[in-house]
């Protein structure tokens, strides 16, 4: 009896045995690996897509044992779909390619800027209930041609998608402090009183990659790209550390350069104006360095502080001033005001409000000195 219950435990052990593993392994050369996605309204109708694809010829040359890119060709292919949804375009995609098509390690989603002036939630929606793609690949807006974007090569990486993802990563940069993954914008599409920030992606000047300025969203509609001076200005109130300010003195002749060590920012709800007008207390706080000073030599710190924080405060009411334009509300001055007036808030839509909205900017400022002085 023993002997019996000694070989039916050996034999479970080797059939539990035979079971382990991974039955559903895939060889990683019988897969194509996706790493970013955009997508763009058709002409045609419906929407057309953008998927970016690292070129195994370029990195292993045939007859070669070298792995890395190689100078005379790129190190990705670029693959364009047509259909009458994203859902259409993906089943497009895995007929184009001969492999398995793998989302898992998708970077980037990016939209151009008709498409995000059309409206993003269906979209939004889509990748949120597609498990494929990873939640936290990181949304952009590119203007113009899509492909355009997703086709330069980056300065240094080998996939433009690899930049990306570093230059988002370095929370010291505007682009990193500003960066948001598509679950984020989706979020923000529905919470009420604030609206998505997301960063924009073009050529620059040497036709490289460039994430210099933010797009501002109105719900899931595009508001309006800002310029690249106030999408920085957003980043200091992000707390981007490290960020560069300069303000210009004497009409132009003279100029400081002002590196950001840290912002505080609060907004006070005030008393409804007249007609209801939603009234606001802007306070921000601000730890700057001196990093230097051209055309001249630097004054006491009182004088730069006033003129740093004339400048500043004139700034920033020019931006809340074109947010308001543009009905767009990425500072959650809304949600400050849901709090403190619910009744008056469930009243009337947000962003009609916003547009007529009273916002007074204080700015406090402190200069450290140091740099150079030209």
């Amino acid at each position: 009896m023993r002997g019996a219950k000694t070989r039916l435990l050996v034999l479970l052990l080797l059939v539990a045995g035979m079971l382990t593993g991974c039955w559903d392994l895939e060889e990683i050369d019988r897969r194509t690996v996706v790493l970013g996605l955009a997508f763009d309204t058709d002409p045609r109708g419906g929407l057309r897509m953008v998927a970016s694809l690292p070129d195994p010829r370029a990195l292993v040359p045939s007859g070669g044992t070298v792995i890395g890119p190689q100078p005379q060709e790129p190190a990705f292919v670029v693959l364009e779909t047509r259909g009458r949804t994203a859902s259409d375009n993906l089943a497009a995609l895995r007929e184009v390619t001969s492999r398995d098509l793998f989302l898992g390690q998708i970077l980037v989603v990016g939209v151009s800027e008709r498409l995000a002036r059309q409206g993003v939630r269906s979209l939004l929606e889509f990748l949120m209930n597609n498990t494929d793609i990873p939640r936290a690949a990181w949304f952009v807006v590119a203007p113009g041609d899509p492909a355009q974007v997703l086709g330069i090569k980056p300065p240094q990486q080998t996939f433009p998608e690899f930049y990306l993802d570093d230059v988002f990563r370095a929370r010291g940069k505007p682009a990193g402090i500003l960066a948001i993954p598509y679950w984020r914008v989706w979020v923000d599409t529905l919470l009420p009183g604030r609206d998505a920030l997301v960063p924009v992606v073009t050529p620059g000047p040497q036709q490289q990659m460039r994430v210099a300025q933010a797009a501002a969203f109105r719900g899931s509609r595009l508001a309006g790209i800002l310029t690249e001076r106030e999408t920085r200005l957003l980043a200091l109130l992000r707390d981007a550390r490290s960020t560069l300010w300069q303000v210009d003195l004497e009409e132009g002749r003279r100029r400081l350069a002002l590196r950001a060590l840290g912002t505080g920012v609060r907004i006070v709800p005030l008393p409804p104006g007249a007609g209801g007008t939603p009234r606001f207390r802007f306070d921000v706080t601000l730890n700057m360095t001196l990093v230097e000073v051209y055309g001249g030599t630097p004054g006491p710190t009182e004088e730069l502080e006033r003129e740093a924080r004339r400048d500043l405060t004139r700034s920033l009411t020019r931006l809340v001033r074109r947010l308001q334009a543009m009905g767009s509300d990425p500072l959650g001055f809304g949600q400050r005001w849901r709090i403190a007036f619910p009744r008056r808030f469930a009243e009337q839509d947000w962003h009609q409000l916003w547009a007529r909205a009273r916002v007074e900017v204080r700015v406090r400022l402190t200069i450290s000195r140091g740099g150079a002085f030209h």
